[in-house]
């Protein structure tokens, strides 16, 4: 087991991380990291391979970036990928809470840094620290490196602690010697997060959205999105022949490699003939979204943000790809879409999971509260009875004769 280094007291409020390293595509893996020592990449070319052979491209992206993030750790510590033990892991967790992304995300320039939420949409902007579900992702990211590592022998132990006693030894035999000791809970993680409020547009939002896009290939592609419900990547991953267009039909690729027909609306229909014929490409392999500047090539992630930023920066909104998922979800099930359908068609394990979709939207909840203000300030007066009928009292109280 190396050395701890627990009488190690480092500066992590002006640590300053080294730009090594550089994440590339490639094959297999479908997401590569390239690093200095050549070693490390082959082990971390290794370990991308074995994620790769359960999980989406996409996921691989991210566990190389999450790697890349702590070599870089590593390295402005000056403690090999080797050497790393649990007080290196606390303390890039520790730095994670202080540090600044530095990239100001989708933050207007010249937005007052006070204000946390768009006026408009009342979403979140994306903000400069680390979220505790990105500290929580990089956590689970680093166990399994550590956990393959342990397997292949290049490690003795796993310096990321997770449900293990104080030696580091995940459920280790007892010893009948000493008194039995329960296991931690992890101790990097970041315990419970709030929980978000659906970030579906309303309809006037989504009808300004949709008028500030730019051309019919934005067009038939947020068509696509809204009325499928499929996730971005699902959709930026089309090929023209995978979109059905007399029967309305698109077969995604959803998560783990399941193959599933979605179905889309007749705008969605009508909007992807009209780029169809603009573009002029029928080729069943081609891709089904294509840049429409310099070499006609895929339409990208990284293409789609830019995209939205372009009409959210018309509107001064943030919206985001994924939002339109939850708008999707949201008008499926005010329309009385039966729960297992929407499931199904959104590509859900559980129907739980759909729950996120029926907490009113903040908007809805502020104008429910303004209007019972309203009533409150301004009651309703009250009615003011009838007089009873003069000849129903007569004949009830024996009145004179007639």
């Amino acid at each position: 087991m190396p050395a701890a280094h627990d009488e190690i007291v480092r500066d992590l409020a002006g640590l300053a991380l080294p730009d090594l390293g550089e994440v590339v595509a490639s094959t297999i893996p479908p997401w590569d990291l390239l690093l200095p020592d050549t070693r490390a990449t082959n082990i971390c070319r290794s370990f991308l391979r074995e994620v790769h052979s359960r999980s989406a491209d996409r996921t691989v992206r991210s566990y190389a970036y999450d790697l890349q993030r702590w070599f870089r750790f590593l390295a402005a510590v000056e403690v090999n990928w080797e050497d790393a033990t649990s007080t290196e892991v606390a303390d890039f967790f520790v730095w994670m809470k202080h540090a600044k992304k530095g990239n100001g995300n989708q933050n207007p320039k010249k937005r007052d840094p006070r204000i946390s939420r768009n006026a408009i949409t009342g979403k979140a902007y994306v903000g400069e620290s680390f979220a505790k579900s990105t500290m929580d992702h990089n956590e689970t990211v680093l166990f399994l490196f550590y956990e393959f590592l342990r397997r292949k022998g290049r490690v003795l132990y796993n310096p990321v602690l997770r449900g293990a006693p104080e030696d580091g030894r995940s459920h280790a035999h007892h010893n009948p010697l000493q008194k039995r000791r329960r296991s931690r809970q992890p101790s990097n993680r970041q315990g419970s997060r709030p929980k978000r409020l659906p970030r579906s547009m309303p309809d006037e939002h989504f009808e300004a959205f949709f008028d500030a896009l730019g051309n019919d290939r934005d067009r038939a592609l947020v068509s696509m999105y809204v009325s499928s419900g499929a996730r971005p990547s699902e959709v930026l991953n089309l090929d023209v022949g995978d979109i059905n267009l007399p029967d309305g039909i698109i077969t995604v690729i959803r998560k783990g490699g399941t193959v599933q027909d979605v179905p889309i609306s007749s705008d969605a229909v009508t909007w992807y003939r009209i780029y169809q014929g603009s573009a002029g490409r029928n080729n069943p392999s081609h891709p089904a979204w294509m840049t429409l500047r310099g070499e006609p090539r895929r339409l990208s992630p990284d293409a789609l943000r830019a995209m939205f930023k372009r009409a959210n920066r018309k509107n001064g909104t943030n919206w985001t790809p994924h939002d339109l998922r939850h708008t999707a979800a949201t008008r499926m099930l005010a329309q009385g879409t039966p729960e297992r359908t929407v499931q199904e068609i959104l590509g859900h394990a559980t129907l739980e999971t759909l729950d996120v979709y029926t907490v009113p939207r903040l908007d809805d909840m502020v104008a429910a509260v303004r209007a019972t203000r309203d009533r409150a300030t301004d009651p309703t007066p009250a009615a003011t009875p009838l007089p009873y009928d003069a000849d129903d009292m007569d004949i009830l109280f024996g009145g004179t004769d007639r």
